[in-house]
């Protein structure tokens, strides 16, 4: 328990890390729903193309809020990934400063490409498949560096909890955002509506889900 491992200053610094955490996630999963979403809801066929037809419809309001938001709430997850120096034991210090630094330049390159989301639908509009395809092509590679430092910093972060080494229980790595990204398979197959809410943004709910569970786990409930 936290409580049990922390003292009292510290367990109240710990939470305000979990919540600025919490709404790093909450706050990227506004940006995904500004940037696409549209009841018309789409097909998860793996490319890029799909989204960019309902991004093309969505007011370049939208797509400005979407796209400011990426470095903002990237800023927030680093902070909120300082949490994971109070939950890992001390004699594996120098693992946890390597998952945290991995952790933080992977959202920092995910708010980047996250920002940069908004000239897909800005280019979209003008029809212009020749540029378009170009920045596919760069929004592959950035995606690509993310989704590589994530599952580095995710998985170390998963194993820790797994072999003990931290002050969480060991069920508790099957809430840790690497896991719960191997569901997504499964929301693919959710109805209209709802696939483009879960499956769509499913990248920032799996972190909502993560410092919520340990929020209660820290406040007992």
């Amino acid at each position: 328990m936290f409580r049990l491992q922390m003292g009292k200053d510290e367990s109240g610094v710990m939470l305000i890390w979990l919540m600025l955490g919490l709404s790093a996630a909450i706050i990227m999963f506004v940006g995904d729903m500004s940037l696409y979403y549209d009841k018309q809801d789409y097909v998860s066929d793996g490319t890029f193309y799909t989204v960019i037809a309902l991004m093309k419809k969505v007011s370049d309001k939208r797509l400005y809020v979407g796209g400011i938001i990426g470095p903002i709430a990237a800023f927030l997850y680093c902070l909120g990934y300082v949490h994971i120096f109070y939950i890992v034991h001390k004699s594996c210090f120098t693992i946890s400063v390597f998952c945290f630094m991995i952790c933080c330049l992977a959202i920092i390159v995910g708010g980047a490409y996250h920002s940069h989301c908004s000239y897909l639908g800005i280019i979209g509009k003008l029809e212009d498949e020749k540029s378009m395809n170009s920045i596919i092509k760069y929004f592959s590679v950035i995606n690509m560096i993310s989704m590589i430092f994530q599952v580095i910093g995710l998985l170390t972060l998963a194993i820790l909890i797994v072999c003990g080494f931290t002050i969480l229980p060991r069920w508790m790595s099957l809430f840790t955002p690497g896991v719960l990204y191997l569901l997504l398979p499964l929301w693919k197959r959710l109805p209209k509506g709802i696939h483009i809410i879960v499956c769509g943004g499913w990248a920032n709910l799996i972190f909502v889900i993560y410092y919520v569970m340990l929020i209660l786990h820290y406040v007992h409930i």
